[in-house]
């Protein structure tokens, strides 16, 4: 009977951990005002018909400026997971700005670090990249969530002796 109390509250934990394992890292009521099912290139092609919406995005970090006005963070677009965690593959359909009134630092921001944002579509930006004039797609974040990187499926009970 004991045994079965004990098996009762592992699959309980693990549950529990899964299913929170398992939700993007935003506030539930800030996700269900999120529209649901805008692909990127709708939002490219016509980011006006978007605008004051509230999308979650992300992708890779390709820059981070801290302006005047606050920091604005391009990213490389990539498909959003089920937990809201950018895919790692050679798949986007571009690129995008982020703009923040606060100061975040580019040591912490930097290229490489995988972020989802979420936010209002805002008016689109040209800006030069390389040698063309390209136009960004602009998220204002009202949150963001950096991502460590990802090691792979893992699985623990806390059971063991960690460094």
């Amino acid at each position: 009977m004991q045994w079965n109390l004990v098996l009762i509250t592992v699959v309980a934990a693990v549950g529990i951990g899964v299913t929170a394992g398992c939700s993007p890292p935003f506030p539930r009521e800030l996700l269900d005002k999120v529209e649901k099912n805008v692909p990127f290139t709708a939002l490219q092609k016509d980011p006006d018909k978007y605008a004051g919406k509230l999308l979650m995005i992300g992708g890779i970090i390709v820059d981070t400026k801290n302006l005047k006005e606050g920091t604005r963070i391009e990213v490389l677009q990539m498909t959003l997971d089920g937990e809201g965690r950018p895919e790692l593959t050679d798949d986007t359909s571009g690129r995008f700005l982020v703009m923040t009134q606060q100061f975040l630092d580019g040591a912490v921001y930097h290229r490489g670090r995988m972020i989802t944002v979420v936010g209002e579509i805002a008016a689109p930006q040209v800006l030069p990249l390389g040698e063309i004039e390209y136009r960004y797609p602009v998220i204002t974040g009202k949150a963001l969530h950096l991502w460590s990187p990802y090691l792979g499926p893992s699985f623990s009970l806390g059971i063991g002796v960690y460094h």
